[in-house]
């Protein structure tokens, strides 16, 4: 009965101690982050840059901390190309969002690609002053030759990520529909090209046909844990967009979290149960001795 009171009460006291060290663990992301949940699921291929996962670069199925974007300045690729700044195997920040700011519709998880501020001072357009530290006809381009403020027409992004695109932003669709003429990020996924080369940036499509206002953001990707959403897209049903590496390599750490602890645990058990019999034995040793040299009774 003693022992298995002492079972039930170590049992209880190892998940007392794991609860602990979960709660720890989740306060500190909350801490950094300033945002619950702290994390997110990458539920698709957008930003994957190969067939295969690599760590750095957001594949399907990886966990990726989002921090509250009031906690630190969004960087689009424009500004990371000019400063070298790289996140994610690619200039500048990545940012999840809410399309058109609907809360009923799954976050976006994508690269700011520029950040465009509507002028409405003198005529209906928009000013893109990032485009000035970057090199004309290089970097980019515009159908009004070598300006970046009061802006109609099509602006250029040559060589855009690592596949090289050419993004051709069309902001007279833009400045024509109320709905989608405002201050915003105009923003893509790392591998939403067409065949032709051509990015397919999300306010060209029904992702989020108008920039993304600053509101709408949720936060800045940062910090990845690669792999272990895998168990939230088997639940969803939604794994077929998952590299093959992947699931080897969550296997495999599954593996090494279920196997290490409970081998290092039976060693140790093993090592207390042979030093126990090896102090015993020295005991029993010590006693035949000390009885050996005990002089014999006076009778």
């Amino acid at each position: 009965m003693e022992d298995w009171k002492e079972e039930l009460f170590k049992i209880g006291k190892e998940i007392l101690v794991s609860l602990v060290i979960l709660g720890i663990i989740l306060g500190s992301l909350y801490a950094y982050t300033g945002r619950w949940p702290p994390m997110v699921v990458i539920e698709s291929s957008s930003m994957s840059h190969s067939q295969e996962s690599r760590v750095g670069i957001i594949d399907t199925g990886d966990i990726v901390l989002v921090r509250d974007n009031d906690r630190t300045e969004i960087i689009t690729y424009v500004e990371g190309k000019a400063n070298d700044y790289i996140k994610y195997g690619q200039y500048g920040d990545v940012i999840i969002y809410r399309p058109m700011g609907n809360l009923d519709r799954t976050p976006i998880i994508h690269r700011p690609v520029v950040y465009l501020e509507l002028n409405q001072t003198t005529d209906n357009s928009f000013d893109i002053p990032s485009l000035n530290d970057l090199q004309y006809d290089v970097d980019w381009s515009t159908s009004q030759g070598e300006r970046w403020y009061n802006l109609t027409g099509i602006v250029y992004i040559f060589d855009y990520g690592f596949r090289d695109a050419r993004i051709e932003i069309n902001l007279n669709e833009l400045l024509e529909d109320e709905s989608k003429s405002h201050s915003g990020y105009i923003t893509m996924g790392d591998n939403n090209v067409s065949p032709t080369g051509r990015g397919r940036y999300d306010q060209a499509t029904n992702i989020c046909p108008a920039p993304v206002r600053s509101g709408w953001v949720i936060g800045v990707a940062r910090g990845q844990l690669p792999w272990f959403g895998i168990m939230k897209l088997l639940y969803m049903g939604r794994t077929q967009e998952v590299p093959t590496n992947s699931w080897y390599n969550f296997g495999i750490s599954i593996t090494l979290l279920i196997v290490v602890p409970f081998t290092l645990e039976y060693l140790y058990s093993k090592w207390k149960k042979e030093e126990s019999r090896d102090f015993e034995s020295e005991d029993e040793e010590s006693f035949e001795s000390d009885f050996e040299e005990r002089p014999p009774p006076i009778t």
